[in-house]
């Protein structure tokens, strides 16, 4: 009997941790991603943006000669990704807790502004387990574009 509670602690502490890591992963994708995309504004001279919502998020392209933001579908790295399965995004920009909807609209509105000389929306975008009321992972980011990534602990200071 003692062995099955230790067994089965055991199974629990690693599932906890595997959901950590996935989120920890995700973090790690999303900083990537966010870098690129800055990277490409300030190379092709575009505003790029990100929108985020409940279970996803993706960039867009500004299109200054119809005033419209435009879906990178098409592209490999900055086409729309879901979040997995029991993620829970916050995001707060300028120190006030976003609304993230539940669904993109179908006309893009993007939260944070890529632009072309470099500079970001400056966020705090937090990835949380569900059901958890500290973050597994937060991305930071500054004005001039700079990012921090915080996992794991680091995350909820």
């Amino acid at each position: 009997m003692v062995i099955g509670v230790i067994a089965a602690a055991a199974v629990l502490a690693l599932t906890a941790g595997g959901r950590d890591r996935d989120i920890e992963q995700q973090g790690r994708r999303l900083a990537a991603l966010l870098a690129l995309a800055s990277e490409e504004a300030v190379m092709q001279g575009r505003e790029f943006g990100f929108e985020l919502t409940t279970d996803g998020y993706r960039f867009v392209v500004y299109e200054p000669e119809l005033d419209e933001w435009w879906l990178l579908d098409d592209d490999r790295h900055l086409g729309a990704r879901q979040l997995p399965t029991g993620v829970r995004p916050g995001l707060v920009l300028e120190g006030r807790d976003l609304d993230v909807a539940g669904g993109f609209a179908e006309t893009p509105r993007p939260q944070v502004l890529l632009l072309s000389s470099g500079e970001m929306t400056p966020f705090l975008l937090m990835l949380y387990r569900q059901g958890q009321a500290l973050p597994a992972a937060s991305l930071e980011a500054d004005a001039v574009g700079r990012l921090s990534l915080r996992l794991g602990e680091e995350a909820g200071r």
